[in-house]
């Protein structure tokens, strides 16, 4: 092990060795740190983020004829979920999944969230449940980016 300056890591809020030996230098670690507050900022400060209740313009409350069905699972004050919002809820009707499984957003807290048959409780969220007939057959915890979003639905949805 090098003997090294202690730095603090950007992905913990502790010091300790581990920044040193991965090679981050002050200017890493700002910029990491940067990055987060960003994001925050933006979930804090953007349009849509004081409260995760459905937005009428991307949420649709149709049912497709196989009755599957994509749930995202919000919570107020969470940093991903207006950024969910902002990259995939515009795009998602038009690609496979959004023609196979229609999106609905539903809070959490919200008493319709308990309407659902999960195969265990939502603890992350952004969460994304496809469900098929209100009985869940797949999910994605968190907010994994628009390309592996649909990576994982497509191989989450039913054969066409």
């Amino acid at each position: 092990m090098t003997q090294g300056k202690v730095l603090p890591c950007a992905f913990e809020a502790s010091w300790h060795r581990s920044c040193t030996l991965w090679g981050m230098n002050r200017k890493a670690i700002a910029q990491a740190v940067f990055r987060r507050l960003g994001l925050g900022l933006v979930a804090l400060l953007g349009p849509g983020s004081v409260s995760a209740a459905p937005d009428p313009g991307t949420a649709t409350n149709v049912v497709s004829s196989t009755g599957v069905e994509l749930i995202a699972f919000e919570a107020p004050g969470c940093i991903y979920c207006p950024v969910f919002r902002r990259d995939v809820a515009p795009t998602y009707a038009t690609s496979r999944a959004g023609k196979t499984a229609p999106l609905r957003f539903i809070d959490i807290n919200d008493t319709a969230a308990d309407s659902f048959k999960l195969t265990s409780p939502v603890t992350i969220v952004p969460t994304l449940i496809l469900v098929r007939d209100g009985v869940e057959i797949g999910r994605i915890a968190g907010y994994v980016g628009r390309e592996n979003m649909h990576r994982i639905l497509n191989a989450l949805l039913p054969a066409e």
